[in-house]
């Protein structure tokens, strides 16, 4: 199996790509695999070298970012083997394709936002790996993100997320242009067919008349509601949604803190040079509601999202379902 990981700014269209990747019949799209660090952690030199298999399974069903995959593991069937890291990965991908009747995928699609940040990482542990950067407007991933339980609830904040994030994925592009390749959610979601076609070529995978309609990932229940829209056609109202979502002067200091960026990915700025600067009393506020929303409010809703929609224990101490382990 080869990998491809996607990554880029939350709230960018990295799940959708995915699910239109996932749709050719040979690949599979994973849900997010954030677990994926903690297991390099795991190993002993932090390399992904000499990696206890049964420990690491039994460490990694503690995180919910695992028990979201809902797999069906029989722990006290594990041996203490030493395997490399790539291994169990695949592994895992392996029992998850098993999970969603593709056994034998050729290709396994990754869609965790971060992985541009650890672009290096990752190319050093599957050398054979393509990512796709993709960009979003960063007004619409504000308008997407703001009224989250997670990440940045205000304007000012909306815009260092996007800008950091983007950075990371530029980066990569700038070191990696064999295998970093960037792509626009706008162009995605305008012109799917053939958008879809030309990255296919520039990562070398096969392309499938099914990606279009991004129905190729089951969404896990935790992610439901933020991902309403996966397993249809891709929405191009989509792309020009932020102009009635944000209010004008959001718009404007997101321009203003996020200078000519916007501007230099291709995106039209709706106030430029002469977009004003947060005042003092704007940023204040601002302040406030974004540390009750962090604090307090954020929490309670994650906190129930959680225990509403994670399964409390997806491997367990004998089998708990029907889909098979793969070899090691």
């Amino acid at each position: 199996m080869r990998p491809v990981f996607i990554g880029g700014c939350e709230r960018s269209g990295t799940t959708l790509l995915g699910a239109m990747l996932g749709g050719h019949p040979d690949y599979v799209c994973v849900p997010e695999m954030q677990f994926k660090f903690d297991l390099l952690r795991l190993s002993s030199n932090g390399t992904g070298e000499r990696i206890d298999k049964a420990d690491s399974l039994r460490k990694l069903n503690q995180r919910s970012s695992f028990r979201i995959w809902d797999l069906s593991i029989d722990l006290t069937s594990l041996t203490h083997e030493a395997v490399l890291y790539q291994e169990l990965i695949d592994w895992v991908v392996m029992l998850y394709g098993q999970k969603v009747a593709k056994p034998t995928p050729t290709v396994w699609i990754d869609h965790t936002p971060k992985n541009t940040r650890y672009a290096a990482t990752l190319f050093h542990a599957f050398p054979e790996a393509r990512m796709i950067h993709i960009v979003r407007d960063g007004r619409a991933v504000a308008a997407s993100v703001l009224p989250l339980d997670w990440g940045p609830n205000e304007i000012e904040p909306a815009a260092h997320f996007w800008a950091e994030r983007l950075a990371y994925g530029l980066m990569a592009e700038s070191r990696w242009p064999d295998k970093v390749v960037r792509i626009h959610y706008e162009d995605l979601v305008q012109a799917p067919e053939s958008t879809l076609q030309q990255l296919c070529i520039a990562i070398d995978i096969e392309y499938h008349p099914a990606m279009s309609q991004a129905a190729g990932f089951q969404v896990p229940q935790y992610t439901a509601q933020q991902h309403a829209l996966i397993g249809h056609a891709p929405d191009r109202s989509r792309v020009s949604g932020w102009e009635t979502q944000l209010t004008p002067r959001q718009v404007e200091i997101f321009e203003h803190t996020t200078a000519d960026l916007l501007a230099m990915l291709g995106y039209t700025l709706k106030f430029g040079v002469h977009a004003k600067k947060v005042s003092r009393r704007e940023s204040l506020v601002s302040s406030i509601r974004e540390l009750y929303k962090k604090e307090f409010a954020n929490r309670q809703r994650k906190r129930k999202r959680r225990k509403e929609t994670v399964p409390t224990g997806s491997a367990t101490g004998s089998a708990t379902g029907s889909a098979g382990v793969p070899p090691a």
